[in-house]
């Protein structure tokens, strides 16, 4: 979700609810902040699904880690 409070833009995590306050009332800017931050923004039908770096994008798959045993 993005949301404008005090002039400035916040992402909101679609996922978990985390948030990330891009201290800027200029969009390409706060953007620019969301991509920084390895946030993800994804436009799914007529909606905007934003997503921390923890989470991912939902409905793709989280990368495989390196080295990784299954136990």
């Amino acid at each position: 979700m993005l949301d404008k409070q005090r002039g400035k833009f916040i992402f909101e995590c679609d996922v978990c609810g985390d948030t990330l306050d891009t201290e800027t009332s200029n969009f390409n800017e706060a953007r620019q902040t969301l991509e920084n931050e390895e946030w993800k923004a994804r436009k799914i039908g007529s909606d905007w699904v934003h997503s921390c770096s923890k989470c991912g994008m939902p409905g793709q798959r989280a990368p495989l880690a390196r080295n990784a045993r299954l136990v």
